[in-house]
């Protein structure tokens, strides 16, 4: 194919640190669909957009060729380098994942190209990938999901018959073991109510009337424990103010911007609920409903949606986070400022109030018991007083005797 046959869609740039990342889509014949290219460049000029669609368009045709040539019949298919394959994986992984898994996929897979980008699939040993993972320091989690992505790419290959056996099946993964480093990162993504307090009381300092309306976003995060993409998807058909429920039925997506308001199903079956609310979170939703229904703000589209930006859109979720440091920082809290934390908090306090595991896990959407007691089994100051409380009852018994 020719450069000048590619057909163009939209061209634009993304800040990255002091960079201006240029991204492309176009239409690939082989997907029959929209792919997008990207390369990074200094500036945001117009000599400089000029210069990012010669090199995407370049990089648009190298990627339609290459997959063109995966599909010749007569291609000795051991040729096939990482690269190619993890290409194709992705494209199949699509018909099945949401946008935002395929995003992170398409992260861990250009470290994956970097190291091993143009090695033959068939040429890759037990011994190298060992030694890769072996060397390694990251944390537990992140090992494990570069090791499990890794295994899906060849998982693919034996399955297409590239390679005959998948070197990942031999590969033992040692984890690193958890130090005192890892508790104190773990303890600062808990907040208790007291130190939300602090922040709140920061940001009801502020003039301006969104920090409020993301302060009472923060809030209701906390006392439902739900996850950012679910809120932002409620709309007010969501929300059942005689039963006092919401209705958990989809995610949103803002994986390509919160602008396309691109709805996806929950993260799994248990994400599916209903979740009770307190009298102070029915008092929360039913404010910013009334605020919404008065908004004269002169750009605001009444999209049905609850816990909306001035333009009637949902809030970004960095918009939330950039807020919430702002303030934060403000406060003398050595903690990670991120709205997800709100979530694990949330399952803190139900452990605090010594709620059934169960309940809790339906309650947030766990499918499985694995993140909530890792959450769930955190001891809180208050459940070590009323530890210390009990063991000093008990010890009363026998006070004064030798």
């Amino acid at each position: 194919m020719k450069v000048e046959e590619i057909k163009e869609g939209s061209l634009w740039w993304e800040l990255r640190g002091d960079k201006f990342l240029w991204r492309m889509r176009f239409y690939n014949p082989n997907i029959r669909g929209e792919d997008k290219v990207s390369v990074t460049l200094n500036s945001k000029t117009r000599q400089a957009k000029n210069k990012a669609r010669i090199l995407l368009l370049k990089k648009a045709k190298l990627k339609i060729d290459s997959e063109t040539n995966m599909m010749n019949p007569y291609l000795e298919i051991t040729s096939f380098d990482f690269e190619k394959v993890s290409s194709v994986w992705l494209e199949d992984c699509k018909t099945r994942l949401k946008p935002s898994t395929i995003i992170q996929r398409k992260k861990i897979i250009r470290i994956f190209a970097h190291k091993f980008g143009k090695q033959k699939m068939s040429d890759f040993t037990v011994f190298q990938v060992q030694s890769f993972f072996n060397q390694l320091k990251l944390k537990k989690s992140t090992i494990s999901e570069y090791f499990q992505i890794l295994k899906l790419v060849f998982d693919f290959a034996k399955r297409v018959e590239i390679v005959e056996n998948n070197v990942l099946d031999k590969v033992k993964i040692t984890y690193p073991k958890k130090t005192l480093e890892d508790l104190k990162r773990s303890e600062r993504k808990l907040f208790t109510w007291e130190d939300l307090s602090l922040v709140f009381e920061k940001m009801k300092e502020s003039s301006n009337p969104q920090t409020l309306r993301v302060k009472l976003i923060l809030e209701f995060l906390f006392l439902t424990g739900l996850r950012y993409c679910e809120l932002a998807a409620l709309k007010i058909n969501n929300y059942d103010a005689e039963e006092k429920v919401i209705s958990i039925e989809s995610n949103l997506d803002y994986s390509e911007g919160i602008l396309k308001r691109n709805h996806v199903s929950p993260k799994t079956l248990s994400s599916y609920r209903k979740v009770p609310l307190t009298k102070r979170a029915i008092e929360i939703i039913e404010q910013i409903m009334l605020e919404n229904a008065q908004n004269k703000f002169d750009n605001y589209i009444d999209y049905g949606y609850i816990f909306t930006s001035r333009t009637g859109n949902p809030w970004s979720i960095s918009g939330i986070n950039r807020s919430f440091r702002t303030f934060g920082k403000k406060t003398d809290l050595d903690k990670q400022f991120s709205c997800h934390c709100m979530r694990h908090s949330h399952i803190s306090l139900l452990a605090e109030l010594e709620v059934n595991e169960k309940a809790v896990m339906q309650r947030v959407g766990h499918s499985t018991s694995k993140i909530t007691q890792e959450i769930y089994t955190h001891v809180t100051p208050k459940m070590d007083s009323k530890l210390l409380e009990k063991l000093n009852n008990f010890s009363g018994q026998f006070s004064g005797q030798n």
